[in-house]
This record gives C-alpha cells, sequence and structure tokens, in this order.
C-alpha cells in the first residue's frame, strides 16, 4: 500500500470511529526483532513503556495540587498504562490463528464449497441446493428473504415459501453471487461494538460498497466480477476480528485493574478507571497493523478451490505495492479508493490535491471514476 492510501486509510478509519483531530491518540508500537513476521514482536503503547500502577501514584503525588489539570493527566496516564496492558494481550491473542477463529463466526463449515460453487461458470439450481441445504443459517436467512412481501407475492400463489430449491429459482443464480456472501459477512459483524456505536453500520456499509465497485470495475475491464465482489466484501473480515477482540480485551484489563484499585482501596484510580472507556485511536492503530493479515489467514483456511481469493488478501496482509499487485488485487484497491475517499470528501476531510495523489497511486483513469460516481453501490441490486 502506498504511504498515501496509508495515510488516507487512516483518516477515513478516524471518520467512522468519530476521532476528533485534537484528541489525544494512543497506539502501539513494535520492539524491532530480526526476521521477525508481522504477528511476531511485542507490542507497547506508543510512549508508554514499562509503567506500573505504582509510577501512576507518585505521578498523580507530584500533581495532586494543580488540580483539574493534574486529574486529567492522571486519567490520562491511567488510560496509557491500560492500553500497554491490552496492547501485550492483543498481541497474544491476533497471534493465534485459534484465537483469531473463536471469536468470529465459524464460516469454514459448508460455506466455503457454496462460495467455490457460485464461481463455476455452468451451476444449476440442484447443484446450489444441495450445497446449502447443509449450511442451516445460510438456508435460513435465504428462506427469511424469499418470504418477504416484495418477493413472496412474485410466486403465481403467493403463498409461504418452503423448499429450498424454489426460493433459489425465484432470485435466480446472479442474485445468489450477491446474496450468500454478504450473509456471510454479516454473520461475522460483532454483536455491539460500544462505545462506537456507529462502526458496525459503517463498516457494514463500506464493506458492501467496497464489493459492489470493485465488482463494477472488474466487469468494465474484463477480469472476473464474483472475485472482485468477494475480495471487496471480504477484505473486512479483519476489521470485524480486531474490532471485537480489542473492545473485549479492554474490558478485562479495565476490570482487573478496577479490582486491585478497589482492593487497595485506591479511590483516586477507582475514579479514574470509572471515567475511561474504549479508546478509538487505538482500535485505529490495530486496524492499520492487523487487519489485512488476519482476513487472509481466516480466508486461507477456507479451503477453496476454485476461487482465487486468498491470493488477493494475501497480497493486501503482504504489502505488496500497486505496480506488483494482480490485477484484481490492483482494482480492489481502486475500489478502497473510491469508497473512502466518497467519506472522507463528504465530511471534508480530503482537498482536491490529496484525491489527485491518492487515484494516481492506485492508477485509476477518470472514465473509471466516473463510471463509480453513476454506480450505486448503497444497496445489492436484487429484482
Amino acid at each position: 500500500m502506498s504511504s498515501i492510501a496509508q495515510v488516507q486509510q487512516q483518516r477515513f478509519f478516524d471518520c467512522i470511529l468519530e476521532i476528533k483531530p485534537d484528541q489525544k491518540r494512543y497506539g502501539f508500537k513494535r520492539q524491532p526483532q530480526k526476521n521477525s513476521s508481522p504477528l511476531s514482536s511485542p507490542l507497547t503503547a506508543t510512549g508508554n513503556a514499562g509503567r506500573t500502577l505504582l509510577d501512576i501514584e507518585q505521578q498523580a503525588a507530584m500533581n495532586r495540587q494543580a488540580g483539574v489539570i493534574a486529574k486529567q493527566q492522571f486519567v490520562e496516564f491511567t488510560q496509557a498504562h491500560l492500553h500497554d496492558q491490552v496492547a501485550e494481550e492483543l498481541f497474544l491473542k491476533l497471534g493465534k490463528f485459534d484465537t483469531v477463529a473463536s471469536t468470529v463466526f465459524n464460516l469454514a463449515e459448508g460455506f466455503p464449497a457454496v462460495l467455490d460453487m457460485l464461481s463455476a461458470r455452468a451451476l444449476t439450481l440442484s447443484q446450489l441446493e444441495n450445497l446449502l441445504a447443509p449450511v442451516d443459517w445460510l438456508k435460513e436467512d435465504l428462506m427469511k428473504l424469499v418470504n418477504q412481501p416484495q418477493y413472496r407475492n412474485k410466486t403465481p400463489s403467493g403463498n409461504f415459501i418452503k423448499e429450498l430449491k424454489p426460493a433459489i429459482g425465484l432470485l435466480g443464480i446472479e442474485a445468489m453471487k450477491q446474496i450468500l456472501p454478504v450473509y456471510a459477512l454479516k454473520r461475522s459483524l460483532p454483536h455491539a461494538t460500544d462505545p462506537f456505536t456507529g462502526f458496525k453500520g459503517q463498516i457494514w456499509q463500506y464493506s458492501i460498497a467496497v464489493a459492489l465497485a470493485a465488482q463494477r470495475l472488474a466487469e468494465e475491464t474484463g477480469e472476473n466480477p464474483f472475485v472482485a465482489y468477494c475480495a471487496g466484501l471480504f477484505h473486512s473480515l479483519g476489521y470485524l476480528v480486531v474490532a471485537r477482540t480489542y473492545l473485549r480485551t479492554y474490558q478485562q484489563v479495565k476490570q482487573a485493574a478496577l479490582l486491585k484499585a478497589r482492593d487497595a482501596r485506591d479511590t483516586e484510580l477507582t475514579d479514574a478507571l470509572d471515567s475511561l472507556d474504549a479508546d478509538a485511536s487505538f482500535l485505529n492503530s490495530c486496524f492499520q497493523e492487523f487487519s489485512a493479515i488476519i482476513s487472509a489467514d481466516l480466508v486461507s483456511k477456507w479451503g477453496l478451490k476454485r476461487l482465487p481469493l486468498s491470493q488477493v488478501l494475501d497480497q493486501f496482509a503482504e504489502g505488496v505495492g500497486y505496480s506488483g499487485a494482480s490485477r484484481l488485487t490492483q482494482i480492489v484497491h481502486q475500489a478502497v479508493y473510491f469508497v473512502q475517499a466518497q467519506t472522507l470528501r463528504k465530511y471534508k476531510l480530503l482537498d482536491e490535491a490529496e484525491e489527485l495523489a491518492w487515484m494516481q497511486a492506485v492508477q485509476l483513469r477518470p472514465e473509471h471514476r466516473q463510471l463509480l460516481q453513476q454506480t450505486r453501490l448503497d444497496r445489492l441490486e436484487i429484482d
């Protein structure tokens, strides 16, 4: 990923996580190690390594007379200390595939075979029915959809649809190619993302938009639209895993610190901890560090035989430069640029010079940008 894309991607997630420009930022840095893999070196919160709760108390003792300013400094110091511990925990959790896989809905059972079959050039209703039948959650979601009035009323009788094959036939194979992958991503969404209440909806809308933009670009340039669509959709899996893991870990670390502070009858530290919540800037830094790798790892375990989805997501994870990437990977980069830039422009966070540099970095032709501007990216087109 180019430097301009990295900067703008951080700005995009700042935007959807509602991070203010003047907000104090927390992040982590790696301890450099030779020949280390992206998940093989320990992390610490930036600029705050080695603190203890005793250090926090000593710092507070020196500043108690400074009133509100000292109290705020103490709260910030406490937050930074918590994130030292959170960084260590995240390194351990996100570095183990089994732990990562346990934080997201298991799509590896049955769904990859469906995805592979959807990529086949010739696919019959019976073939798809046979693969869908054992995947209870996917079948359930599909039956709920076709029994909504706008679809059920298209049948001659208008009766409730109970069988899978008529349900598939009602919508058609092409619609299945859009609907079924989306249902898989929907199952992977966190149940809640408090205190970032808008994030779940925002990342959902973003994922759909990138998938549709990538599909449209692939159609226009002669590449495989279904691969582009799935790559655009599932490149977001890592964001879902990182968000859920960070929020759980932060609450666990904070709760442990609260119990210790209460046992020690340390009211100042207890009050400081009570006032704190998960930090959006730290979550954003985790996105930049882990998300692409996790998306690639999860999809690689699906064992896809027909669909070359892993190749695209692996190139994202490895940070392959645009010129060295496959055409499908380039298309997803272009789709990501377009959707993120659209959001940043909406909130006046991207000027023309910055966008031009970004567009040039992903080599999106002006006519293709215009094509995406004319394409509806906020909903699936299902007749």
